[in-house]
């Protein structure tokens, strides 16, 4: 049986979902994590955290966490809830004609690249390093291939 494009759907989204999205280092070596859409991982001087993504919407809606880091945290969330929003609309269009909602996903998926690129921005500026400490993006820069997906939607491969 051959691999087709949409079979590999609801691996590529879940993969989305569970794989790393980014790591980076807090300021001068106080500590450094990796970031999942869902959660984060943070080892620091203070000891070693996994903090669900609900866990910072609650500090942030708290005032715990303000500024730079609250508007990080926010477009986080934003990529995270598109990230969901495409499984979803998987889930419900997965029996209609692949060609149908092939722009509409790449379109969200590209999205939550975008929220997540923008995050990292926001934290630690366009050059994504600086005083606070540096962040490499991992799949925010293989979500441009979403737009290809998009492209090609309307040639019937």
């Amino acid at each position: 049986m051959p691999i087709t494009t949409r079979s590999l759907f609801p691996a590529l989204l879940a993969a989305a979902l569970l794989l790393p999205a980014n790591i980076y280092a807090i300021g001068n070596g106080i500590g450094a994590g990796i970031r999942f859409p869902l959660f984060l991982y943070q080892d620091t001087t203070y000891g070693a955290s996994l903090i669900p993504v609900w866990r910072e919407i609650s500090y942030v809606a708290s005032g715990t966490i303000g500024g730079r880091s609250a508007v990080s945290i926010l477009l986080w969330v934003l990529g995270t809830a598109l990230l969901i929003a495409a499984i979803v609309y998987f889930a419900a269009r997965r029996k209609e004609d692949h060609e149908t909602f092939r722009k509409p996903l790449a379109l969200l998926v590209a999205g939550a690249g975008v929220a997540y690129l923008l995050s990292c921005i926001a934290q630690y500026g366009p050059t994504l390093q600086g005083a606070s400490g540096f962040c490499r993006p991992g799949r925010c820069t293989a979500h441009p291939r979403c737009g290809v997906v998009y492209r090609e939607g309307g040639r019937g491969r």
